[in-house]
């Protein structure tokens, strides 16, 4: 087994969780996710033994960052959901150290990615490259699959973690980020946002193009260059210069006395069902089918199949 010398323990997947071998793919990414859940090494590396689990990682990192070693850099582990992904990354485990909210980790558990990613980096000679797309050297599931793995912590310090360890691999420490004005926010939390671009980190500089161009200002953080995330990180991070329409969550919506009947096609504006109940945040934006109306509740759906049943002000006919 192949494995970095920060690995201080050994917790060997079943051999029916991985692939022998790499097909003669060159190692050259590095893929982090995330535990979901407070976990040591040895405990996520024993979910691995488990048969037919159907997955694994190269590396696990506990929440006291000690870190364990699961499939042999020579093999491909099964982390990602992309074949051609995990032929070529190293693939690690990171335990957090909070149950939902962002899923953050600790800092010893993110001092030991660092010092692992510059390991692994040092050893196949290549850097850390982050645009948020399958194309970098840097990657998470979320690239390959509908997941909110690896966590919103880890996904807003992934530009952080670049940087980080191309700093240390050119034997200097990150280069200081000249000071910029604070970012003015004059919206809040809960306003719908219409935007032509997205951030990965609420410090990020890369504009990037959004997976979607509505969500809703779950987060602000004063004085950052993008101080607003969108629907709890899973469409990333705002500022004023990006956002094209807003809808305050004081204000009516547009349509709210346009008529919406069955066989219309709305665009939802806000995760709570018509009871109040909250739906995954990814719903916001989406385009759904009208199933059926009375009143002011609208039932949503893809075809006949019911998504939720929702209150009109939360939608917009399109």
């Amino acid at each position: 087994m192949t494995k970095s010398d920060l690995a201080s323990i050994v917790v060997e997947a079943d051999s029916s969780n991985y692939t022998k071998g790499r097909k003669g793919y060159k190692i050259c990414k590095l893929t982090v996710h995330h535990m979901a859940g407070i976990l040591t090494a040895e405990q996520c590396g024993k979910i691995f033994q488990s048969s037919n689990r159907q997955a694994s990682s190269n590396y696990g990192i506990g929440n006291d960052g000690k870190i364990a070693c699961y499939v042999g850099e020579e093999d491909r582990a099964w982390a990602s959901s992309s074949a051609t992904n995990d032929y070529q990354a190293i693939t690690v485990e990171v335990s957090n150290n909070e149950i939902g909210g962002d899923w953050k980790v600790s800092d010893a558990a993110w001092n030991a990615l660092v010092n692992l990613a510059v390991d692994v980096c040092k050893r196949y000679n290549f850097r850390l490259t982050y645009d948020g797309t399958p194309n970098g050297s840097l990657t998470t599931h979320n690239m390959f699959i509908q997941t909110t793995c690896p966590g919103a912590y880890l996904k807003n310090k992934l530009p952080e973690l670049a940087e980080t360890v191309n700093a240390i691999l050119d034997g200097s420490k990150p280069k200081p980020v000249v000071p910029t004005a604070p970012a003015k926010t004059n919206r809040k939390v809960g306003d719908v946002v219409t935007i032509n671009g997205i951030y990965t980190a609420s410090n990020s500089t890369n504009k990037l193009n959004p997976a979607r161009t509505t969500g809703t200002i779950t987060r602000i953080i004063e004085g950052a260059l993008n101080p607003y995330l969108l629907d709890n990180g899973n469409l990333g991070w705002v500022n004023d210069s990006v956002i094209i329409n807003t809808t305050t969550s004081t204000q009516k919506p547009e349509n709210s006395n346009v008529e919406i009947k069955s066989g219309d096609k709305v665009r939802v504006l806000k995760n709570i069902d018509y009871n109040g109940t909250k739906l995954i945040s990814s719903i916001v934006g989406g385009i759904y089918d009208v199933i059926e109306v009375a009143g002011d509740r609208v039932v949503i759906g893809k075809g006949k199949n019911v998504t939720a049943a929702m209150n009109k002000s939360s939608l917009q006919k399109i």
